[in-house]
């Protein structure tokens, strides 16, 4: 559990860091939701083309309503441009939240369980 939240709380500052950098670049959109309404609790995934590669991206129906449709998208990317997340992508996440809360739940177990 412990490893874990370590993960997500990387994953958060990936995205943290990409947002500082902000470098908006224009990705291809290859494949969208065909309903943005019936998405279900866990959104739907998106296929974006960036610098020859292809990226499978989850969203949620914000971001389908903003990217149906279109042709190509505005994203952020990373100085190695290696990774791409949305706009707004790192305001909604709640990387660090999960993970701190993930790591505190993953401790408690660890030290219940050396207790015995």
């Amino acid at each position: 559990m412990l490893i874990i939240s370590v993960i997500i709380l990387n994953n958060g500052m990936v995205k943290k860091r990409i947002t500082e950098e902000n470098n908006v670049v224009s990705a291809k959109v290859l494949e969208t939701p065909m309903d943005c309404d019936n998405l279900g609790r866990r959104g739907g995934y998106y296929k974006l083309q960036y610098n020859g590669q292809v990226f499978v991206k989850k969203g949620n129906r914000l971001i389908c309503e903003t990217i149906y449709g279109k042709k190509e998208v505005n994203v952020l990317t990373n100085a190695q441009m290696d990774k791409l997340i949305f706009l707004n992508e790192y305001e909604e996440s709640n990387d660090f939240l999960y993970g701190i809360l993930l790591g505190f739940f993953g401790l408690v177990i660890t030290y219940k369980g050396w207790k015995k």
